[in-house]
């Protein structure tokens, strides 16, 4: 896998600027819609992107989402999630919404990945991107909670 610019961004820039300023910093910026603080990222990775970014709460979660440049390569994210605790600030997750490509069936999918200081794990496949940032973000942050709060399913 070449390391693109846009790789670089979801792998290793916004990474590295979340342990340098913490997850809890990052997200008050999406909370606050600073959209400037990210402006070193994209000087670093050499790209001109405006994102789009929201943020929500679940409890105890604070949580915010980022779109990258569209992908053009495997590999390359979509979005960026983060999640902390209110309470619990050193706790932090750092979700990708990948771009793949399944030679067998010739179709495009995502997959909905973490990293975690220099691991990155698969988790299987992710939600599809329909081009609605809102939607999208929305399935996205669905995906990545259910790892973190798997739904308990009830017997009936």
């Amino acid at each position: 896998m070449a390391q693109t610019p846009a790789y670089a961004l979801a792998h290793t820039f916004l990474p590295n600027l979340t342990k340098l300023k913490g997850a809890a910093t990052v997200i008050a910026a999406i909370e606050r819609k600073e959209k400037t603080f990210f402006d070193q990222v994209w000087q670093q990775a050499h790209i001109t992107h405006n994102p789009s970014i929201t943020s929500l709460t679940r409890e105890p979660y604070r949580i915010a989402v980022m779109s990258l440049p569209p992908p053009k390569e495997m590999g390359e994210a979509f979005y960026v999630g983060w999640v902390t605790k209110k309470n619990e600030p050193a706790y932090t997750r750092y979700f990708t919404l990948e771009h793949d490509y399944v030679l067998a069936k010739k179709a495009n999918r995502t997959v909905l990945c973490e990293r975690q200081g220099a691991k990155h794990s698969k988790h299987g496949d992710g939600p599809p991107v329909t081009g609605d940032f809102a939607a999208d973000a929305l399935t996205f942050v669905d995906a990545f909670m259910e790892l973190i709060v798997p739904t308990k399913v009830t017997p009936k």
